[in-house]
C-alpha cells in the first residue's frame, strides 16, 4: 500500500492535524503526465516554501476534459505512483475538476504553488488568500515538455495537438454599440479584425467564437435572429478568406445558472468534445470580466481587451490587450 496517496477525506483531516502542530503547509498541482526533470525542479522548489508538500493531482477524467481524448498517457493511478517515488513530495490527492479550487478550500494551504505560465494572479489565488494563504510562482525551467519527451523517445513528432483561438463576439469582434446585438444594421466590425483573422486563419489554430446571447432568454430577439445574423457574418469572413470553424452561443440569462453562459466554461468543454482541442495550448481573448474568469478556469491562456480587472477580484487574464489585432499578433509570435 503506497502511504503517499490519501484521499481527500484523510488529506483533508491531514492538512488539519498539521496546522496545529505548527506545520507549514504546502500545495502545488498539475497532471504530471509523463514525470521529467522541470516537474522535479518545481517539485523541489514547492518543497523548499514550507514543511509539507501536498501534489494535488488532475484526475484521468480531468485531463482529459481539458488537454482532450489523447491525454493523459498514463492513468492517474501509474502517475500517483511515479510523484510518490519523489523525495519532495509528501503526500498526493487525486481531484476532478479541471482546477484545484474546490480542494484547496478545504486544505487551506499556507503556500500555493503554480507555474510561471499561469502566473501570481491565477484562478485559484482568491481561495488561497481568502484561507489565509499565498501564492508563490515556481521558477521557468526551459526545454522540458512531455511532448518534447515524446519526440525525442520516437523520434518523431508525437501526434500534433489540435489547439484553438477562442474569441468572444461582442466588444471583441463587432462594435457593441447596441446592448443586445441580432440585427445585420447593427452589426459593425471594429477596424482591423478581419485582416488580423485573416492571418489566423493560415495557421492550424481552430478558431471558434464563444459569445453569451441572453437576450434570446430575456425574449428580446429569437435564436433565429441569432442565426440570420451569424450566417451573414460567417459569409462576410468567408468572402475576406477568414476561416470559423464553429460559434457556440449560450442563450441563457444570469439567473439560469447555465454551465455554458461565462463565466461558467461548458461552450469549451463542448469544443473538446467536437474538436479533440488540448485548451492548455490554447488561447481565449475577451473584453469582459466574464471571460477573463472563464478562460482562467479552464487553463487557457488569456488574453483581455482594454481595461484592467477589478484588483478585489484577486485574477488577471495572461496578457492585456487594446484590441483583437494586437491580441492575435501576440498569439502568432
Amino acid at each position: 500500500m503506497n502511504t503517499k496517496i490519501k484521499s481527500q477525506e484523510e488529506i483533508i483531516k491531514l492538512a488539519r492535524i498539521l496546522k496545529k502542530q505548527g506545520k507549514k503547509v504546502v500545495t502545488c498541482n498539475g497532471s504530471f503526465d509523463i514525470l521529467h526533470f522541470g516537474h522535479v525542479k518545481s517539485l523541489e522548489e514547492a518543497k523548499q516554501q514550507g514543511d509539507i508538500l501536498f501534489v494535488l493531482l488532475n484526475s484521468d477524467c480531468s485531463v482529459r476534459s481539458y488537454k482532450g481524448p489523447n491525454h493523459p498517457i498514463n492513468s492517474e493511478k501509474e502517475r500517483a505512483g511515479i510523484l510518490s517515488a519523489v523525495k519532495y513530495v509528501d503526500h498526493i490527492v487525486i481531484f476532478n475538476e479541471i482546477n484545484p479550487k474546490n480542494i484547496l478550500k478545504k486544505i487551506k494551504p499556507d503556500i500555493h504553488c503554480n507555474g510561471s505560465d499561469w502566473g501570481k494572479n491565477c484562478v485559484e489565488r482568491a481561495v488561497v488568500e481568502e484561507c489565509g494563504g499565498k501564492v508563490h510562482v515556481l521558477s521557468w525551467h526551459k526545454g522540458f515538455s512531455t511532448s518534447g519527451l515524446v519526440q525525442k523517445a520516437t523520434g518523431v513528432g508525437s501526434k500534433k495537438e489540435v489547439r484553438a483561438v477562442f474569441l468572444d463576439r461582442d466588444g471583441t469582434i463587432n462594435i457593441n454599440n447596441s446592448e443586445y446585438t441580432h440585427k445585420i444594421n447593427d452589426f459593425k466590425f471594429f477596424p482591423g479584425v478581419i485582416p488580423a483573422l485573416k492571418k489566423l486563419s493560415k495557421t492550424d489554430y481552430k478558431i471558434i467564437i464563444a459569445t453569451n446571447q441572453s437576450g434570446i432568454g430575456r425574449g428580446y430577439f429569437k435564436e433565429s435572429d441569432l442565426k440570420r445574423l451569424h450566417n451573414w457574418m460567417l459569409k462576410e469572413l468567408k468572402s475576406n478568406g477568414v476561416r470559423v470553424d464553429k460559434i457556440y452561443h449560450c442563450p441563457h440569462g444570469p439567473d439560469d445558472n447555465c454551465l455554458c453562459r461565462k463565466p461558467g466554461i461548458g461552450m469549451f468543454l463542448k469544443a473538446v468534445g467536437d474538436f479533440n482541442i488540448n485548451l492548455s495550448k490554447s488561447w481565449f481573448v475577451g473584453d469582459r470580466e466574464s471571460d477573463v474568469i472563464a478562460g482562467r478556469e479552464a487553463n487557457i491562456k488569456t488574453l483581455k481587451i482594454g481595461g484592467a480587472m477589478p484588483e478585489e477580484m484577486k485574477i488577471e487574464p495572461h496578457r492585456y490587450t487594446k484590441d483583437l489585432k494586437e491580441a492575435i499578433k501576440i498569439i502568432l509570435s
